[in-house]
């Protein structure tokens, strides 16, 4: 380091000595005009290197100028120096990349606001969510876009240290939670997280708690009517007592098929993918079809359409019971010299369908979406007359899920209805690979 600093003091020293030597025999002051062209080439050479040394640094990358001595220890040292601030800054600005792309994609809006609630930034879901435009809403004040009081108020008070909930601005419509985080330099982000699907869940939990108290009540009361009744006799009679045991018994059966739909689709929730084997398809629809007979009792007329012997990856059991729904179904909603087709066989782009179609009298379109909701009735008094639960195609589209297959809903006012099971290509065996699959456990 010594070596490096006293290197111009040497170089000065050797001028003044060699213009001290070149000036002995000589006219008087000739060396310190000697010393003076020394001094004017030093400095030209140094000025020299100082305006390549601009010149680099200007453009701010390349190789550093050729230099010797000290300018080359100096251009060596600068060109490490800014060669590992390069460095940093590409390491800074991929991170910084890599985190707004991060912020970009969360499912969260977030909004970036200066000291005066102008919105500096914002992602994709706070766009999504509260209908902002980048090209239009960047640098606006937050106020004017989301014109609600309620809002002002907690965004001017810094959030009351509390998160604020509201209905999303535009459509379709839905809920927020809003939270706002203090940043630094009097800056502030704004957090609005989506609540809508958490409300609706809510919702549906509230409403099938009701509904499970509203289904039990009933039958309950009627069967506790009738005890009381019997305890307050000082002497029953028999025979009036026995009278109204097919009653009970009635009620007490639809207790029982209550809890059970629901044990079913407490199971079908909790457990995992089922345990899967190769179900003969064609003998399960022949199963369905004797049960549908049986039920009938001649009142309908019952058909059977195996298009396709092919075989079904999945569990018996399962699919033994959401199908024996679509056939009970359309069973107790066909009216006395109806028909009912049960039909297995192909369907669009190598999946396989299931399907019960009925000539009753049909489902206006409005309800079709909500007929796999629990308890969703289009007519509450004749299912319950019929011995519904509302739980049935509850446990249909379950079990259906957890085979990757879906139901399908076609129905006509005053025709009749269709009830398609759509089987994917994945989980079929082919009718040639039949005799190769292992025989089916019984469901």
């Amino acid at each position: 380091m010594l070596e490096f600093w006293w290197r111009p003091l040497l170089a000065l020293g050797a001028i003044a000595l060699a213009a001290l030597i070149l000036s002995v025999d000589q006219a008087p002051g000739t060396g310190w005009a000697w010393f003076s062209a020394g001094l004017l080439a030093y400095l030209a050479y140094h000025l020299s290197r100082l305006r390549k040394l601009t010149d680099w640094l200007g453009r701010g990358e390349g190789d550093p100028p050729e230099g010797s001595g000290l300018w080359g220890e100096t251009f060596y040292r600068l060109y490490k120096l800014l060669r590992g601030r390069q460095v940093a800054q590409r390491k800074v600005s991929a991170d910084l990349e890599r985190m707004l792309e991060a912020a970009r994609n969360l499912p969260d809006g977030v909004i970036m606001l200066d000291e005066d609630n102008r919105i500096l930034w914002f992602n994709d879901a706070a766009a999504r969510l509260l209908g902002f435009n980048p090209d239009r809403d960047i640098g606006q004040f937050l106020p004017y876009l989301l014109r609600n009081s309620r809002f002002v108020d907690w965004l001017m008070h810094d959030g009351h240290g509390q998160d604020m909930n509201m209905e999303t601005p535009g459509t379709p419509p839905g809920n927020l939670t809003l939270k706002l985080v203090k940043l630094p330099r009097a800056q502030k982000m704004l957090l609005a997280h989506d609540t809508t699907e958490l409300i609706r869940v809510e919702a549906m939990r509230r409403d099938f708690i009701a509904n499970v108290s509203h289904e039990l009540r009933t039958p309950i009361t009627v069967i506790v009517g009738f005890l009381e009744a019997f305890d307050d006799m000082p002497d029953p009679d028999p025979v009036e007592f026995r009278k109204h045991i097919p009653l009970m018994r009635e009620q007490s059966d639809r207790i029982r098929r209550l809890v059970d739909d629901l044990l079913t689709l407490a199971r079908l929730e909790s457990e995992p993918e089922p345990r899967e084997e190769t179900v003969d398809m064609a003998a399960l629809a022949r199963r369905l079809a004797d049960e549908a007979e049986t039920m009938s009792q001649g009142r309908q007329r019952v058909t059977l359409r195996l298009d396709s012997h092919a075989r079904l990856i999945g569990n018996g059991q399962e699919l033994y019971s959401a199908l024996a729904n679509l056939v009970t179904n359309a069973v107790r909603y066909t009216p006395a010299d109806g028909r009912i087709t049960l039909r297995w066989g192909n369907g669009d782009n190598g999946t396989m369908v299931f399907a019960v179609t009925d000539t009753g009298e049909g489902i206006e379109a409005r309800h079709i979406p909500r007929l796999t909701e629990r308890f969703y009735r289009v007519d509450r008094g004749r299912s319950r007359a019929t011995g519904g639960t509302g739980l049935g195609l509850a446990i249909v589209k379950h079990v259906l899920q957890r085979h990757q297959a879906r139901l399908r809903i076609d129905s006509t006012v005053g025709k009749g209805s269709t009830f398609t099971a759509v089987f994917p290509a994945e989980r079929i065996v082919p009718e040639t690979d039949v005799d190769a699959a292992p025989p089916p456990a019984a469901p």
